[in-house]
């Protein structure tokens, strides 16, 4: 995706939050937008969250859709969407690399 194309649930929040601020000066409007950046991070983490209970929910413990099934709807691979609904996060693969990696240098 192009850093000026939006999809259509990413296009509504845009909306959502323009009108939030549509009435607002633009001194108002700048401080704002500011305090909402500084709270991106922790809406993003609750974002996160909210797709992992999701695909946790679809995968049923194994019971429901299948991982290869799950990645199809988002376009992912099977792997990819098992770490999502798991929870996994690409920063702690990355730790666990760095830490796999440190062991051995260290052994």
């Amino acid at each position: 995706m192009s850093g000026n194309v939006l999809n259509e649930e990413a296009q509504q929040v845009r909306d959502a939050i323009a009108g939030l601020f549509a009435e607002d000066t633009p001194e108002q409007r700048f401080v704002r937008l500011t305090a909402l950046l500084q709270g991106w991070r922790p809406l993003h983490e609750a974002v996160r969250e909210m797709r992992q209970e999701a695909g946790a929910a679809l995968y049923d413990g194994g019971s429901g859709m299948t991982y290869k099934d799950i990645g199809g709807l988002i376009s992912v691979t099977e792997s990819r969407a098992r770490q999502i609904a798991k929870g996994i996060v690409r920063s702690d693969q990355d730790r666990a690399k760095a830490e796999k990696r440190a062991t051995a240098d260290g052994a």
